[in-house]
Order: structure tokens, then C-alpha cells, then sequence
């Protein structure tokens, strides 16, 4: 039975391929399957996005002499991909509908794309704790989405709780609305590149807090305060506003955009056979998602190559898997 979403979307066209992910294992399917000349496209969050993407320094990525940013290994691999014809798409996923033949997948602004197979390479960066009181104001001043929901906080103070490429991009984005942006960061440094820190501290109405610890969301009906633990001096207050956007990543793998459609472990790791591919024909995947002990780019790119190799197969109906060279 195909699944509903209530929304009116509007298909794009066909890919031969859609890649969830645009790290070393999305980015590095992506240059297979479109050297292979399957019409490929990758679906990515942010610019610096994922773990690879907040590393400050790589110097054993083999071919790529260091030191280089993960950011800037990440803008060689896409940058490769692209020479070959892959689609870089920015778009937050947020569902999945596996039913039929053509995979679909949805982003957050409401567009459709359309695949006749899907490699899932999201990667491990969702939180597995939450803040007390976040649960409880979810939808009532609480939101994980500046598009979504900035223009409801139309002069209001807001804060922003982050600290990466996306959470700076969402920050800026929901600036443009709220009176005033407190821009709480659980750590001493903004872990994203320096011309997107210098644009954020450029805001006269964003306040950054660095080493700044939420201890609770408070309110009665809504949001109506943060109250903060400064980590350096333990000082703790509270601070009045009326919204909490949170950005925040961890190490939980980044797949309740599937909807329970593929076969997980208990800790949303999802489970391939020995071709990557997942308990849903034509839907593969690849990184930290496959929860692998050892987190490496170079790991996950492997396993992009592989997913990739095999949609190949897949799509063409090969008996066996063919490398490339």
C-alpha cells in the first residue's frame, strides 16, 4: 500500500539512483554510479554536513596529501562526482515510501524525488538524549526546522542550540524573523568553517554563548524560557523567549526518514546482505547507518563504492557485480 503524507508534492523526474547523504559514503556512491552512467542524484542536508564535514584536520585520507579540512576532502569528492554528472541537491529528508518499484523520497520543502533504487548513506548524527522539558514543548515553541517554523516567531527572541554548518545556516535563516537569536553552543568553539562563524558573529541581532549548557526548556501552554549552565564559571540562568530551535547532533544513525520500511537492529542500525542492499529491493545503504565499529572516511567511502557497484547489478540485471576503473 503506497503511503500518504498529506501534502500535494510535485514528482521530479526519473534518477536511476537517489542518494540519501552527501558524506564520504553518499559522495563516493555518487561517483560511481554516475561514472557508470546512471543518471544520480544526492540528496545532502548542509554544506559541511556529517561527521566529515565538522573535522578540523585529515591526514591519512589515502590520494589526498594533508593537512585538509574534512570540509575540503568533502568538496574534492563532490566536486569529483560532479566531473561525472551527479546532481547535488540540498534538501533535509524526511520520508520514504518503498511500496512500489519507483522509490520516493521527500524533502522538507516539499518535493518529490524519484528513483529505481535508493542508497541510504545518512550517516550516524542524531541525538539519543533530549533536554528535559523538549519533549513536552515539541510543537508548542520546541521545532528541529528554521523553514518550517522562523516566520512564527516574528519578533520574538528565539534560540538556536548548535553548533556546525547547518545550525549556523538555520540561525542566520531564522534571524531574519525573530527579534533576537541566542545562539547556544555546548562547546568552547563553533565547529564549522570560519567565513560561516565570522557572517554569524556579523549579526547584530544573533548572540553567540559559547560553553553554554541548556539544563531545562521551560513554560506552562508554550515556550517561554531556556534556563543555561555557563560549563566555564557553573554560573546558571534563565533566559525569557518564546522558541528553541535545536541542531544539535549525536551518534544515533540519522534514518527515521524511513519510516520502518528497511530491517534495523534495536539501534536503528540498519541491516545489508553482503551487497549492501536492505531488506527492500532496490534500497541499499552504506556509512555510518550500517553502525561499523570503525568510523573512518575512508570506510565509508568503501562502502559507498560497493552500494554503488551494486546498484548497478542490480539495475542491469547483471548476475554478478563488475568493477570499475
Amino acid at each position: 500500500m503506497a503511503l500518504e503524507f498529506g501534502l500535494s508534492y510535485q514528482p521530479e523526474e526519473l534518477y536511476d539512483v537517489v542518494i540519501i547523504g552527501a558524506g564520504p559514503a553518499g559522495t563516493t556512491a555518487a561517483i560511481y554510479t554516475a561514472r557508470g552512467g546512471l543518471k544520480t542524484v544526492v540528496l545532502y542536508r548542509a554544506e559541511g554536513d556529517g561527521a566529515l564535514g565538522v573535522t578540523q584536520k585529515i591526514e591519512n585520507y589515502p590520494g589526498v596529501p594533508g593537512p585538509v579540512s574534512g570540509f575540503e576532502l568533502l568538496q574534492i569528492m563532490r566536486d569529483q562526482a560532479k566531473s561525472f554528472g551527479a546532481e547535488f541537491v540540498r534538501g533535509k529528508v524526511i520520508a520514504t515510501d518503498f511500496s512500489d518499484e519507483v522509490k520516493k523520497v521527500f524533502t522538507i520543502d516539499g518535493r518529490e524525488f524519484r528513483g529505481r533504487s535508493v542508497i541510504v548513506a545518512s550517516g550516524a548524527m542524531e541525538r539519543t538524549n533530549k533536554f528535559k522539558g523538549e519533549e513536552e514543548f515539541l510543537g508548542r515553541g520546541v521545532s528541529y526546522c528554521g523553514v518550517c517554523d522562523a516566520a512564527f516567531f516574528k519578533d520574538q527572541p528565539v534560540a538556536v542550540i548548535g553548533e556546525d554548518d547547518y545550525a549556523i545556516e538555520e540561525a542566520e535563516f531564522i534571524s531574519r524573523f525573530a527579534s533576537r537569536v541566542y545562539f547556544l553552543v555546548p562547546g568552547s568553539r563553533i565547529k564549522a568553517r570560519d567565513e560561516l562563524v565570522e557572517d554569524l558573529r556579523s549579526r547584530e541581532n544573533i548572540e553567540i554563548l559559547t560553553r553554554h549548557r541548556v539544563l531545562e526548556i521551560m513554560g506552562d501552554q508554550a515556550v517561554k524560557g531556556i534556563r543555561v549552565k555557563d560549563v566555564e564559571g557553573g554560573s546558571e540562568k534563565e533566559i525569557p523567549l518564546n522558541g528553541v530551535f535545536v541542531f544539535l547532533g549525536g551518534t544515533k544513525p540519522s534514518v527515521d526518514f524511513l519510516m520502518g520500511q528497511v530491517e534495523m537492529t534495536g539501534d536503528y542500525c540498519i541491516v545489508v546482505n553482503e551487497e549492501m542492499m536492505t531488506s527492500v529491493p532496490g534500497v541499499f545503504a552504506a556509512g555510518d547507518v550500517l553502525c561499523i565499529s570503525i568510523k573512518q572516511a575512508v570506510i565509508a567511502a568503501a562502502d559507498g563504492c560497493k552500494a554503488a557497484l551494486a546498484v548497478d547489478k542490480f539495475l542491469s540485471g547483471k548476475k554478478k557485480i563488475t568493477s570499475q576503473w
